[in-house]
């Protein structure tokens, strides 16, 4: 007989120490993976068999197999898959509660009945994180966009929460969801353990604003396709908070002074400033800053208001290649404990070529910035003229990261290899030609990191 291999027995006894743990544990650990993984779980022992139907989380993440797949997709036919097996998935469990509810998959207002009753089965399990993330995939709507239940209609209410409350819930988040402010008000003023609330796209919310002070919430965030004109809310404990829009909005966050993120996004960074520049007297202890915009064009910031704690600066910005990023460092001359800039790029197909135009020291050195990272990089004058700036202003440099994927402009936020695929030798080559070229300018010690 042969002996057992070292790997065998190592398989072997990692095997019996995961078999001497607690059921407890256990079922805690099935709890954390996605639900199609969980149940397979349930072929490992006969031990394992049920620990799936105790899992307190419950993540249905259906979006990637609209992206996955090399064969013909028919949306009709997934949707009506997804919503098989989250029903039976529910038809079995036997917890009285969870922790998360999780639905991600392109629904719409023809799916209503199925999202009604895990609503209702989310809600009657005193769900504490509820989110319904029904963004759209690249295959288009096929009716409009799924009308969440109206909270202050009470024959809807007690369909919906058929044990009368909601008092559990801790988070919330409606994505490509129509969504009242009165019904985002019921559960503001039913639910005081509120500390996160997301609200993306939705077609009805033409304002947010809240009757009462929000004492828990600390985590709030809005995206608007231009429908949303206001928010005003009173937040004494809001930590983070982002706005996402087209155009300038009226912002007023009142009794707001523990806010260390913000994140704001509009068509233009001079409507991105203005919409800044409204809660200026809330960035006391701002420690990191997004903004995500468009340039197409060049321009010159306005006011910029006093960002002494700022460490971390993100610039989401789409770009064909024209205008400057230079607009921006006006913004690193605010910060003064800047350490990190962080930009990602979104390019157009056709990327504009000019020439490029190398800046001279500022006046203002960045004593503290130790890290550039640049994702999306494309060599295109727009991006290395920033990181040229960096590499001239930043004397503590010490390391530069380049990433040359992109990322893809989808609801679903997938990442393509934008200039590594075939047929864009042309860009790729542009690319590398533009790290060289960075690479000669750096000061010896600074780190310079490629991924592609």
């Amino acid at each position: 007989m042969f002996p057992k291999s070292r790997n065998w027995m190592n398989s072997k006894c990692t095997q019996d120490s995961i078999n001497r743990l607690p059921d407890e544990l256990l079922i805690s650990i099935v709890s954390h993976l996605p639900v199609k993984d969980a149940i397979k779980t349930s072929v490992i022992a006969r031990r394992w068999r049920y620990f799936w139907k105790c899992s307190s989380i419950l993540d249905f993440d259906g979006s990637k197999v609209l992206f996955e797949s090399d064969e013909p997709i028919w949306l009709i036919d997934e949707r009506r898959k997804f919503a098989t097996t989250v029903n039976k998935v529910l038809d079995l469990h036997s917890l009285p509660t969870i922790e998360q509810f999780r639905i991600a998959f392109d629904l719409d207002q023809s799916n209503a009945g199925d999202i009604g009753k895990w609503l209702q089965f989310a809600f009657a399990k005193r769900v504490k994180r509820l989110e319904l993330n029904l963004a759209e995939s690249y295959m288009g709507r096929l009716d409009k966009q799924y009308i969440f239940p109206n909270m202050c209609d009470t024959i809807e209410r007690l369909r919906i929460l058929p044990s009368g409350g909601c008092e559990s819930l801790v988070a919330l988040c409606l994505i490509d969801v129509d969504v009242t402010e009165e019904t985002l008000e019921f559960f503001i003023s039913n639910c005081p353990l509120l500390e996160e609330l997301r609200v993306r796209y939705s077609n009805y919310l033409k304002k947010f604003a809240a009757s009462s002070p929000l004492v828990r919430l600390k985590r709030l965030e809005i995206a608007s396709r231009g429908t949303c004109k206001s928010v005003e809310i009173c937040t004494p404990n809001l930590l983070s908070f982002a706005f996402y829009g087209i155009l300038r909005v009226s912002i007023n966050l009142k009794n707001v002074s523990s806010l260390i993120s913000l994140s704001v996004g509009a068509a233009r960074p001079t409507i991105v400033m203005d919409n800044i520049n409204q809660i200026s007297g809330s960035l006391s202890r701002l420690e990191t800053l997004k903004i995500r915009t468009s340039i197409y064009n060049e321009y010159v910031l306005p006011r910029i208001p006093d960002l002494h704690r700022l460490k971390k600066l993100v610039l989401d910005v789409s770009t064909k290649g024209n205008g400057s990023l230079l607009c921006f460092t006006s913004l690193l001359n605010a910060a003064p404990l800047l350490r990190e800039l962080a930009l990602k790029l979104n390019w157009s197909e056709t990327l504009i070529k000019r020439r490029i135009y190398v800046p001279a020291k500022g006046h203002i050195r960045h004593q503290c910035l130790e890290v550039l990272e640049i994702q999306g990089f494309a060599g295109a004058d727009i991006d290395a003229e920033l990181a040229l700036y960096v590499i001239e202003n930043a004397p503590s440099l010490k390391r530069i990261n380049i990433d040359f994927r992109r990322q893809k402009p989808d609801l679903m936020g997938k990442l393509e290899i934008g200039i590594a695929r075939a047929g864009n030798h042309t860009q790729m080559a542009m690319a590398r030609e533009g790290v060289l070229m960075l690479k000669s300018k750096l000061s010896a010690g600074v780190e310079l990191i490629i991924n592609q």
